[in-house]
């Protein structure tokens, strides 16, 4: 095999990319990772502040099974990861529930509750799952629940991500905040109705302990997730795999077999690609143009860093509820990673509401309010005051799809298909957003194929 030949090549950056890598080790000898830009850890590399790394918001190794942790403790080191547990609670209507991250709606009262289980009950129908998956934007799915929480979903999608629910997928709904189930009652009662009915199984919520889920979550304690990349980085590289950066890349199949790529000027074939970037880069890649119409919406956010003396609360992140505040997620980031060099304390806050331009334009006269949510969340006492703080606006943060998603990635599916065979595989575009569910959709597509 020439020096431009590999049996793997992988286009993309970060997790996805080096995950991607590790498991094809397993079946491959010869495997190049090209990375889109220079960072190559990409949203896994943390803000430098106060003499520490603190990463961008909440990131663990969650949601995963006992086999993944396996896999991750095998990769990134079992010495690096520590077992946290799950570790987030929900602010809603100003009182704390533990161990969700949905709006809990009996801190609503039991009138409202009364009232929108009524509301289910008139909507409700056998056959639900039908109707879910006949969905094709955000505002379909919201039709199928009561008044009263369809109301409160549209104007909180309308007031944080600044887009109306029409406007974006039906996949809205895989983020916490919008989901689709919902957490009416406490779990003892949602578990009961979830299995004892189908319609409730995909209309109402519960914590995971009461469904028996894994309640795993990784994450190299007292450090950052940076660390993470860099031990991952150095296990493939350490087992023969080939990393470079290209802002010029084009694909093009190969008559002979296999898939050329050019990239910055040198010509490289692969047996196989794949493409584990977000489905706009991925749009451009081939030489055909395949679609102009943007597929997915990056969430602005503005991240405030605060140091205090000392911490609060017992819970890793607090998801902020409240149909008026304007918190999407507080961050216990000192429980469980770094303190800054003066071995303070640090708490940081995802702020999103972009109906609001103030909010952007002098995002320092919201300090107090910031400050006075986290309180409500517990991560501060209520005299408690932070002594340092510092704001990070960041223009693209969560990926979220938008109502031409499903159009494009038909067409870039059937493009691929059509020209490449099985040669070209983009796994996990189209499925939840989460580490979890990429790494189950790439062992598939390596492993048992």
């Amino acid at each position: 095999m020439n020096n431009n030949e590999f049996d793997i090549v992988i286009i993309g950056s970060g997790y996805r990319a080096m995950i991607t890598a590790y498991i094809a080790l397993k079946k491959n000898k010869k495997i190049l990772i090209i990375s889109k830009g220079k960072n190559f850890h990409g949203i896994m590399s943390p803000i430098k502040w106060q003499g520490g790394n603190f990463d961008k918001g909440y990131h663990f190794f969650d949601g995963i099974d006992k086999l993944q942790k396996i896999f991750l403790e095998e990769f990134v080191g079992k010495d690096i990861l520590h077992d946290f547990g799950f570790g987030g609670a929900s602010l809603t209507n100003n009182k704390l529930y533990p161990y969700h991250a949905l709006p809990y709606w009996p801190h609503n009262g039991i009138l409202f509750c009364f009232k929108v289980f009524l509301g289910y009950i008139q909507k409700y129908r056998k056959n639900i799952d039908l109707e879910i998956n006949k969905a094709e934007s955000y505002q379909d799915l919201l039709n199928l629940l009561p008044k009263e929480i369809k109301e409160i979903l549209q104007k909180e999608c309308e007031r944080r991500l600044g887009l109306s629910p029409s406007e974006l997928s039906f996949s809205t709904q895989n983020s916490p905040r919008f989901l689709f189930r919902q957490t009416l009652f406490p779990s003892y009662i949602s578990t009961f109705l979830k299995k004892h009915f189908q319609y409730f199984e995909h209309t109402l919520a519960s914590t995971r302990n009461s469904l028996g889920l894994d309640c795993i979550s990784l994450y190299p304690k007292g450090k950052n997730m940076g660390v993470a990349a860099e031990k991952m980085q150095e296990k493939i590289v350490k087992n023969g795999i080939k990393i470079i950066s290209s802002d010029e890349l084009k694909i093009f199949n190969e008559i002979n077999g296999g898939v050329k790529i050019k990239s910055q000027g040198d010509v490289i074939i692969a047996k196989k690609a794949y493409i584990v970037t977000d489905i706009d880069d991925a749009l451009n890649f081939f030489e055909k143009k395949i679609s102009t119409t943007p597929s997915i919406y990056y969430l602005p956010q503005i991240f405030y860093y605060f140091t205090v003396n000392k911490l609060n609360s017992k819970f890793q992140y607090v998801m902020g509820n409240n149909t008026d505040g304007i918190i999407n997620r507080a961050n216990n980031m000192s429980l469980y990673g770094e303190k800054t060099s003066n071995n303070e304390c640090v708490i940081s806050a995802e702020i999103a509401d972009n109906k609001d331009e103030l909010l952007w334009k002098e995002p320092e006269k919201y300090i107090n309010k910031v400050w006075h949510e986290i309180k409500l969340m517990g991560l501060a006492d209520n005299n408690q005051k932070f002594i340092n703080f510092e704001i990070f606006p960041i223009k693209k943060t969560t990926p979220l799809q938008l109502i031409s998603f499903n159009k494009n990635l038909d067409e870039l599916n059937n493009y691929i298909k059509k020209n490449f065979f099985n040669k070209i595989s983009i796994p996990g575009l189209g499925k939840p957003n989460s580490r979890a569910y990429f790494f189950k959709e790439v062992e598939k597509e390596i492993l048992q194929k």
